[in-house]
């Protein structure tokens, strides 16, 4: 949710009935199957508490409105249909839900990859490490310099976004987005700012209102930005024609204006989402106020989760069972867990990180860095060591530079020669003396990988491009190359390397 994670607790929801949200935003769950936790596995029942799918997933997930539930078995994923067959094999190491008939995937070292409903792809996105759901056409993509794009449903950069975030998806068709003096506003589908940067904190729009927060307090504004109930709350959060407030420490309710409809009493509460009851907490125990804010389910539940049409979670000596209006068990306390998703009330953001190493990449770089018997454009025996630290901004005493390739590798780069002699200081002893004029003898690359199970791939590929890890390149160029978990070194010169031992290349486990 957002800045507003804190209200309460994150919704888990697994609720009966196939129905739509009613506060603005239409939900895609199908809720006649649930899915629900025994021992150690995850089946599926329906409204009367029976298994239509037995217990024997390590993760399930609801059913979306295509048929299609998400499923784990192992550290894998997959999507099964409500017969309980794979419509797609358990194959990723993540994924997310199917929104808008398409759901990103990420397979073990692979990319994201965009798939239909067959499990069809429809695009991959090499480039990118985090990719969100599509909300309104439009996904959000963050690339390896952090930096944030939209994109549409032909994976095109529709717009880049020139503050550092994105906060939510476009809803309403409005995003929220954060600039670099870290405050929100927000952008419409062509990325023009709609309402300037202002606000500590802002959430989704529905029905043309926003949560935002201004200092410490929390109000709602309208789509010119203007405020229609002022900051005065100490949390909010959207509940169809009101909002659910705190102030102080305790929870109650609004109404579009701000006017208080329910006083403020409760230790903690669910907005209504619609239904006829909501859940609140007094004391150590839940129950359900209706909407005159009078208790009709005592509080005796360890937990409660919202009504969905006429039935609601409640956990109860551990266990989770169903319960109607009046506070009487339909499906009596069983399930050691039930799944539930806040995406039936609110729009979520789902997103995968990228776990592709982009080894075309890198060696790409190297050769651009060794092009034409040089090192970064310098020919290294002819280079002093002064203008080595004056190319990359070093001190007087500077021989190395360390810099960001990407997310999964930095890299240093060494200058290697003698670059000080010892000379008389006069008396008995000697002294340290700069040589700005010494030359280079080689160049040491050293790349350092965040992830140790990249660095053979990539050592395999170093030596295949640069025509193994002990020679002499058509270009005339020397080089000399070693590896160990985590770190690929290069030494490179144009003359040869007679520094570095033959023993010491190739590939170390150590």
């Amino acid at each position: 949710m957002g800045v507003f994670t804190k209200f309460g607790v994150r919704l888990l929801l697994a609720l009966v009935l196939l129905c739509s949200c009613s506060i603005g935003y239409e939900s895609d769950i199908d809720y006649s199957l649930m899915p629900v936790k025994q021992g150690d596995k995850w089946g599926y029942i329906n409204a009367k508490g029976e298994y239509i799918i037995n217990p024997q997933f390590d993760g399930a997930n609801v059913f979306t409105d295509n048929g299609l539930a998400r499923v784990w078995v192992g550290d894998k994923c997959g999507f099964i249909n409500k017969k309980c067959e794979y419509v797609i094999a358990p194959q990723y190491s993540s994924a997310t839900d199917f929104f808008e008939g398409k759901a990103w995937t990420v397979k073990p070292k692979g990319a994201p990859v965009l798939i239909d409903t067959k499990g069809r792809s429809c695009f991959t996105l090499k480039n990118v490490r985090t990719v969100y759901n599509y909300s309104g056409g439009l996904a959000v993509v963050v690339d390896d310099n952090e930096m944030f794009r939209a994109i549409n449903t032909a994976g095109e950069t529709v717009f880049e976004l020139s503050g550092p975030a994105f906060v939510t998806n476009f809803v309403d068709g409005l995003a929220a987005v954060q600039n670099m003096d870290r405050l929100f506003g927000y952008v419409d589908k062509n990325g023009k700012a709609v309402i300037n940067s202002q606000f500590y904190g802002a959430d989704f729009f529905l029905n043309g209102k926003a949560i935002v927060r201004a200092d410490d307090m929390y109000g709602v504004v309208n789509k010119e930005g203007k405020y229609v109930i002022n900051p005065q709350f100490a949390e909010m959060q959207q509940d169809y024609n009101k909002f659910l407030i705190k102030i102080g420490e305790q929870y109650g309710w609004c109404d579009e204006r701000g006017k208080i409809i329910i006083n403020p009493q409760f230790e903690n509460a669910f907005p209504f989402f619609g239904a006829n009851l909501a859940a609140i907490k007094m004391g150590e125990q839940w129950g359900y106020v209706n909407k005159e804010g009078k208790i009709t389910v005592n509080p005796q539940f360890q937990f409660a989760l919202p009504f969905i049409g006429k039935v609601a979670w409640v956990k109860s000596a551990d266990k989770w069972g169903l319960i109607d209006e009046d506070g009487k068990f339909v499906v009596n306390p069983q399930f050691n867990d039930v799944l539930c998703s806040y995406r039936l009330f609110i729009p979520v953001r789902n997103y995968v990180v990228s776990e592709y190493f982009d080894v075309e990449g890198i060696i790409s770089w190297i050769n651009m860095m060794l092009d034409g018997n040089k090192v970064d454009g310098m020919t290294v025996t002819q280079t002093t060591i002064s203008g080595f630290r004056k190319k990359y901004n070093l001190g007087e005493k500077g021989v190395s530079v360390e810099k960001k390739y990407s997310r999964d590798m930095s890299y240093e780069i060494y200058a290697n020669g003698t670059f000080y002699e010892n000379v008389s200081d006069g008396w008995w002893g000697t002294t340290t003396k700069q040589l700005p004029n010494a030359r280079l003898d080689y160049v040491t690359i050293q790349l350092k990988l965040k992830d140790n199970e990249n660095t053979r791939p990539l050592y395999d590929a170093v030596i295949n491009a640069l025509g193994g890890n002990n020679g002499k390149r058509g270009s005339g160029q020397y080089v000399k190359v070693k590896a160990s978990p985590g770190i690929v070194t290069i030494y490179v010169s144009d003359k040869q390397i007679k520094d570095i031992l033959n023993d010491n290349l190739g590939w170390s486990n150590y």
